[in-house]
């Protein structure tokens, strides 16, 4: 048994397709698919920064972090060394006077020493005695200084202190600028 009747065109059929399809689904269509879509996704989560803004936004959290941030203030300013009114001088911050570098090393190395001392020891500890060269030395030192030549008297220190190096020059000239 054969089928009698006209086989259909291939070129023909393809063109009566493209003519009665649309190339997109209705816009009703299209619009009813993203109202499910969004009802149905998760809620996005807030990052880190999101929750810790919301976080400081609140009263309580506020008056928090603001004694905290006065208490590190008062303790830095506590705990700041003062510095002493001679170590700051229009010389340390020449490019030529070397004396910033001299007067500091004695300091750190007096600090890293008296880290396990209690404060009954650090107070009553004696400064050391300078022997008679060094001690004329620093006296030629002051005199330098009170003269107005401080460039001499800071090679005369440089001097004194490639001799001495393990002494803390800075703080017997203190002591002899005293007397």
């Amino acid at each position: 048994m054969t089928d009698k009747r006209a086989k259909p065109d291939p070129d023909d059929m393809l063109q009566h397709y493209r003519q009665h399809s649309p190339g997109e689904p209705p816009a009703a269509l299209d619009a009813f698919i993203l109202d499910t879509a969004r009802r149905e996704a998760p809620e996005p989560q807030m990052s880190v920064w999101q929750r810790w803004r919301n976080i400081c936004k609140q009263p309580r959290w506020q008056m928090a972090f603001a004694t905290v941030a006065g208490l590190a203030l008062m303790v830095g300013v506590v705990m700041r060394e003062p510095v002493a009114h001679n170590e700051i001088s229009t010389a340390t911050f020449s490019v030529q006077a070397p004396m910033a570098r001299i007067a500091m090393a004695p300091r750190d190395e007096r600090a890293g020493a008296m880290v396990g001392q209690s404060a009954a020891e650090r107070i009553t500890k004696r400064a050391p005695v300078p022997g008679p060269a060094l001690e004329e030395g620093l006296r030629e030192i002051v005199a330098l200084r009170e003269a107005g030549e401080s460039r001499a008297a800071d090679e005369k220190l440089l001097a004194l202190h490639e001799r001495f190096p393990q002494e803390d020059l800075p703080g017997l000239l203190e002591g002899v600028r005293r007397r």
